[in-house]
C-alpha cells in the first residue's frame, strides 16, 4: 500500500492517536482549575480536529455521557455557566461536520444532482421514520407539561431526544466505523467502573472530575452492604449503564480470542493469522468486560446482576452455537453451564440484599399503581419529566400512596418500568417508536448474529436484552447515558439497507 501524501494525512489523520488527543482536548475543558482562557484554546483545538476527524468526536461524546451530573462550570457575567460536556462535544462535532459539508458542497456545486438528492431524501425518509415519529412524540411531551414543568420539558427534549438523534445521525452520515463506536462505548463503562470500584476500596476520586450535581452519597450503606455510585447519583445507574456495556466488549473479546479481527464496516470477520492488531483488540475489550463487571458487582444492584445473567445466557448460548454447529452434545453442555451459572447469580443477588420481596419492590408495585392512574386520565402521556410534577405532593396533582409519603419515594422522578415510562414520557407515538426501532433491531442483529456470525451484533444483542430486562423494574432511555448507549447499540446492529 503506497504511503499517504501529506494533504491526506493531514485531512483524514489516524482515528485512534486524534481521537486520544481530542479527549485530552475535552477533559482540560472540564477541569474548572485551569484558567478560562487555556480551557477555551484547548476547546478551539478540538472543535478544529473535529473537521478532521469528526469520529473523533462522536467517540468523546460516548466518553463523557457518564458525566451529565457532573457539567462543565464556566464562571461569567456574575453567575456560574453548567454544561453537560456530552452535550457540548456534541453541538461542535455536528457544527464540524456541517461546516465540512458546506465546504464540500461548495466546491463540488457543478456536480450537485437534485435528483439523485431527492431519491436519497426518500431512502432516508423510511430508514428514519421511527426517529422521527420519536421526535414528534417528543415535541407533544413539551405541549403536554405542565406550567411548572415546561422547562424540565424543553431540556429533556434537547437532552433525550434532539441531541441522541443527532448523535445517531451523525454516525451514520461520517460513517462512523462500528469498532471505533464499540470501543468508544467499552472504554467508557471501563472509566465509569474503575471510579466505582477505587470507590468501594477506599479512594474517591470524583472530587478531582467535578461537582456532582446530585443529592445521595457516593457511597450508600443499605441492607447490609456498601453500594457505590461512581460518577452517578445512585448505585443503580451506574448499574444499568455498565450492563449496557460489558456484554458487548465481552463478545467482541471473545471473537479476538477465536482467532477472528475487527473489519471497519461491519466490525469482525475471520482472518487465519491473528495480528499484533487483534491481540491488542483482544486484551482492550477484555479489560473493559473486566473492569465493567467488577464495577457492577460492587454497585449491589440487583437488577443489573439478574440483567447481566441474561447477557451472559444470551453470549454464551451464541459463542457456543458458533463453535460448536456439528456438536450436538457441546451445545447442550454449553446450555446447562449457562443455566446453572444464571442460577448461582441468582441465588447470590437474592441473599446478599434480601429475597424477592426485599429492597424496593414494593416501593415499585405502588408507583406502578399510581402511574396507571394517571395514565387512566392522560392517556396520551404526562409528558417529558413531568412524573415527578404529578407525583409529588407539594404540585397538588399527586395520588401517591401515603406509606410512601415522609420516604425517599416521594420524590421519584419516574416511575421505575419501561413501558410506563415511555407511554408517561412520550405518550402511545413515542411507544410505537421505540417499538419499531426495537423490532428493527433485534431482526437486523438476529439475522447478522445468525447468518455472518456477526458476534458484535451477538454482543449488542446481549446489551440490549440486559438493558430491556433491567428496564421492567428501573430505568431504560430516559437519561443522557442510557439515550446514548440505546442509539450506539441500534447502530451497531448493523443495516439493511
Amino acid at each position: 500500500m503506497p504511503a499517504r501524501s501529506l494533504p491526506q494525512r493531514l485531512t483524514n489523520p489516524a482515528p485512534v492517536p486524534v481521537t486520544a488527543v481530542m479527549a485530552l482536548c475535552l477533559a482540560c475543558f472540564h477541569t474548572s482549575a485551569l484558567p478560562l482562557p487555556f480551557r477555551l484554546a484547548v476547546l478551539a483545538i478540538f472543535a478544529l480536529l473535529t473537521l478532521a476527524q469528526p469520529a473523533g468526536g462522536l467517540v468523546c461524546v460516548i466518553l463523557a455521557a457518564p458525566l451529565y451530573l457532573m457539567p462543565t462550570a464556566i464562571e461569567g457575567a456574575g453567575r456560574t455557566w453548567l454544561f453537560p460536556l456530552h452535550e457540548v462535544a456534541l453541538l461542535i462535532t455536528v457544527a464540524g461536520v456541517v461546516g465540512q459539508r458546506t465546504i464540500r458542497l461548495i466546491r463540488d456545486r457543478n456536480a450537485f444532482d437534485q435528483r439523485a438528492l431527492v431519491q436519497h431524501a426518500r431512502v432516508q425518509g423510511v430508514e428514519y421514520a421511527p426517529q422521527a415519529l420519536l421526535a414528534l412524540a417528543g415535541i407533544i411531551g413539551v405541549a403536554l407539561a405542565v406550567p411548572e414543568g415546561r422547562g424540565a420539558a424543553l431540556r429533556e427534549l434537547r437532552w433525550l431526544i434532539v441531541e441522541p438523534l443527532l448523535f445517531y445521525g451523525l454516525v451514520h452520515s461520517t460513517r462512523m466505523p462500528q469498532a471505533l463506536l464499540a470501543g468508544a462505548l467499552a472504554l467508557s463503562g471501563a472509566w465509569a467502573a474503575t471510579i466505582g470500584a477505587l470507590q468501594f476500596a477506599g479512594l474517591d476520586l470524583t472530587p478531582l472530575i467535578g461537582e456532582k450535581r446530585a443529592f445521595s452519597e457516593n457511597i450508600i450503606a443499605v441492607d447490609g452492604v456498601r453500594r457505590v455510585t461512581s460518577v452517578y447519583g445512585h448505585p443503580n445507574n451506574l448499574g444499568l449503564f455498565l450492563e449496557r456495556v460489558w456484554p458487548l466488549a465481552a463478545a467482541l473479546a471473545l471473537g479476538v480470542w477465536g482467532g477472528q479481527r475487527f473489519s471497519t464496516t461491519s466490525g469482525i470477520q475471520s482472518a487465519e493469522h491473528p495480528s499484533r492488531r487483534s491481540a491488542a483488540a483482544r486484551l482492550f475489550f477484555a479489560i473493559c468486560a473486566f473492569l465493567s463487571l467488577i464495577g457492577i458487582v460492587v454497585s449491589f444492584s440487583r437488577g443489573a446482576w439478574l440483567a447481566s445473567v441474561v447477557a451472559a445466557a444470551v453470549i454464551g448460548v451464541g459463542w457456543f452455537l458458533f463453535r460448536s454447529q456439528h456438536r450436538r452434545s457441546m451445545r447442550w453442555q454449553a446450555l446447562a453451564l449457562v443455566g446453572i451459572m444464571m442460577a448461582a447469580v441468582v441465588g447470590l443477588a437474592l441473599t446478599l440484599r434480601g429475597g424477592p420481596g426485599g429492597g424496593s419492590t414494593d416501593a415499585r408495585l405502588l408507583l406502578w399503581r399510581e402511574s396507571l392512574a394517571y395514565l387512566q386520565q392522560h392517556p396520551l402521556g404526562l409528558g417529558l419529566d413531568q412524573f415527578y410534577y404529578y407525583h409529588n405532593p407539594a404540585f397538588g396533582r399527586s395520588q401517591i400512596d401515603p406509606s410512601l409519603r415522609g420516604t425517599s419515594e416521594e420524590y421519584a422522578a419516574h416511575p421505575h418500568n419501561l413501558l410506563l415510562d415511555a407511554w408517561i414520557n412520550v405518550g402511545p407515538i413515542g411507544m410505537l417508536a421505540f417499538g419499531w426501532l426495537l423490532w428493527r433491531f433485534y431482526r437486523t442483529a438476529f439475522s447478522a448474529a445468525r447468518e455472518r456470525r456477526d458476534l458484535m451484533a451477538l454482543g449488542a444483542l446481549a446489551a440490549m436484552t440486559a438493558a430491556l430486562v433491567h428496564g421492567l423494574v428501573d430505568r431504560f432511555y430516559f437519561v443522557p447515558d442510557l439515550a446514548i448507549a440505546f442509539w450506539a447499540l441500534i447502530a451497531m446492529a448493523g443495516s439493511e439497507h
